[in-house]
C-alpha cells in the first residue's frame, strides 16, 4: 500500500509553534478534583491533572478505567460530577461543548457522506460566518497539510479508513483550536495503516504544536506518540510519566503488568536489595518495604540477559546470586526476536519468559530442549507489595 506524506516540501505551510512543550510554563490544561458518577457507579475518583501547552498526552489504560469518561468531562460532552476544568486561565467546568476551543475526532471518523472532502473539512468554517475566500484557502491548506489535496472532490466512501482519518484530523483542526482531543482515533484501522498513520498524526502535533490529548487502549500507541502518559485504573491514575518512566519505572504493579511483558513472581522480601528465591535469593531494585513482606518480584523479558550453558574463556559472567541455570522448554519465533520459555527447579511451576535477539540466539545456539544460563540484572528486578 502507497502512504502519501503528510506535507512535502513544497506544500503550503502552516504557521509553526515550539515543537517541544515548555516544562516550566504553566499548566494550559488544568483538571482538579475531578469526579464522575454515573448512578452508583463511580467513573473517575478525584483525578487531577495538569497539561502544558504543546504536550501530547496520552490517558492509557484497560476497558472501563476511566479514560474515555475523562475526555468527555473536559470537551463538555459529560459534565463532572464535581470538579474543575480550566484552559487558558479559562473556567470552562460548566460549559457546553460549543463554547469551548477544542477540535475532537473520534474513532468512527464521523465524516459526512453526502459531503466532499472539501467540504466536510469547510462544515465548522462555514458555521463562523467567515468569508468564502477565507475558507477555501483555509481548506486548501489543510488538504496539502495532510497530503490530500487530490481527493478534494472525493466523497469520504471513496477514500481508504487511514485517508478519512487525516480528514477527521484537518476538519478538527479546521478553526485553529487550542486543543486537539483524539478518542482512540486508530482503532479501526488495520495493523500496517496504524502504525503509519500515528507517526503522521505525531509529525503534524508537532509542527502545529497544538496541546493534544489522545485516548487509547494501545500501550505501542502510547509510548510511540506521547510526551507524558496518563496509566488510569478502575477510575483514578496510577501513574503520569514519560514513556521511559512508565516502562522503565512504574510506581504499582498494575503499570508494570499493564505496560509491557512481565515475569511476575510471588516471593518474599529478604531485606532492602534482596528477594528469596528458591533455595536461596536474588538481588533487586532497592526498595522502601519492610524484609519479610510478601511481595511481587517483577522482570521484563526483554531484560533478562542470556548466556551459553557453560562460561567460555574471557565471557563476562554477571552476578553470582542472579545468574541462574534454566533449561529451554519452549522457543517462540516473533521475527525480530525470539519469546523463550526457561524452566528451572528454582523457577517454580510457571515458566520464565525471555525475549532473546536472533543474534543472541545464533551466538550461543539457544535451542528447545538445550540447557543454558541467565542473568536477571539487579536493577531491572522491581518489588511491589503483594496487595498492590
Amino acid at each position: 500500500m502507497r502512504h502519501e506524506p503528510i506535507a512535502a516540501e513544497n506544500q503550503v505551510r502552516v504557521p509553526v509553534r515550539p515543537s517541544e512543550p515548555n516544562r516550566d510554563a504553566p499548566a494550559y490544561l488544568r483538571i482538579s478534583g475531578v469526579w464522575k458518577s454515573f448512578g452508583d457507579f463511580l467513573a473517575l475518583k478525584d483525578v487531577s491533572l495538569d497539561v502544558k501547552e504543546g504536550e501530547f498526552v496520552c490517558f492509557l489504560g484497560p476497558s472501563g478505567c476511566g479514560k474515555t469518561t475523562l475526555l468527555r468531562a473536559i470537551a463538555g460532552l459529560d459534565l463532572q460530577t464535581r470538579g474543575m476544568v480550566v484552559q487558558a486561565g479559562r473556567d470552562i467546568s460548566v460549559l457546553p461543548p460549543s463554547k469551548r476551543d477544542y477540535g475532537i475526532v473520534f474513532q468512527s471518523y464521523a465524516l459526512f457522506p453526502n459531503l466532499t472532502i472539501e467540504k466536510n473539512i469547510a462544515f465548522g468554517l462555514e458555521n463562523t460566518g467567515r468569508p468564502r475566500a477565507e475558507v477555501e484557502a483555509r481548506v486548501q491548506e489543510l488538504l496539502a497539510l495532510v497530503g490530500l489535496a487530490s481527493q478534494a472532490k472525493k466523497y469520504p466512501a471513496q477514500l481508504s479508513g487511514g485517508q478519512q482519518q487525516r480528514i477527521a484530523l484537518a476538519r478538527a483542526m479546521a478553526i485553529s483550536p487550542g486543543l486537539l482531543l483524539l478518542d482512540e482515533p486508530l482503532s479501526a484501522l488495520d495493523a500496517k495503516v496504524r502504525v503509519h498513520l500515528r507517526h503522521e498524526i505525531k509529525e503534524l502535533q508537532r509542527r502545529l504544536g497544538v496541546t493534544t490529548i489522545m485516548v487509547t487502549h494501545d500501550q505501542e500507541e502510547a509510548l510511540s506518540m506521547a510526551d507524558r502518559i496518563v496509566v488510569m485504573n478502575h477510575g483514578v491514575i496510577e501513574q503520569v510519566g514519560t514513556p521511559t518512566e512508565i516502562y522503565r519505572h512504574p510506581k504499582s504493579l498494575f503499570v508494570a503488568d499493564f505496560i509491557g511483558e512481565t515475569n511476575k513472581i510471588a516471593t518474599k522480601l529478604v531485606d532492602a536489595k534482596r528477594v528469596a528465591f528458591g533455595a536461596g535469593g536474588l538481588r533487586c531494585a532497592e526498595n522502601r518495604l519492610a524484609a519479610g513482606a510478601e511481595v511481587t518480584a517483577v522482570i521484563r523479558p526483554v531484560d533478562i540477559i542470556p548466556h551459553a550453558a557453560k562460561a567460555s574463556d574471557g565471557e563476562a559472567v554477571g552476578t553470582p546470586e542472579n545468574l541462574l541455570e534454566a533449561n529451554v522448554v519452549g522457543m517462540e519465533y516473533l521475527g525480530a526476536f525470539w519469546r523463550v520459555r526457561l524452566a528451572a527447579e528454582r523457577f517454580g511451576e510457571t515458566p520464565l519468559i525471555a525475549d532473546f535477539s536472533i543474534n543472541a540466539v545464533r551466538r550461543l545456539g539457544i535451542a528447545a530442549g538445550g540447557q543454558m544460563r541467565v542473568e536477571i540484572p539487579a536493577e531491572r528486578l522491581l518489588v511491589f507489595a503483594r496487595s498492590a
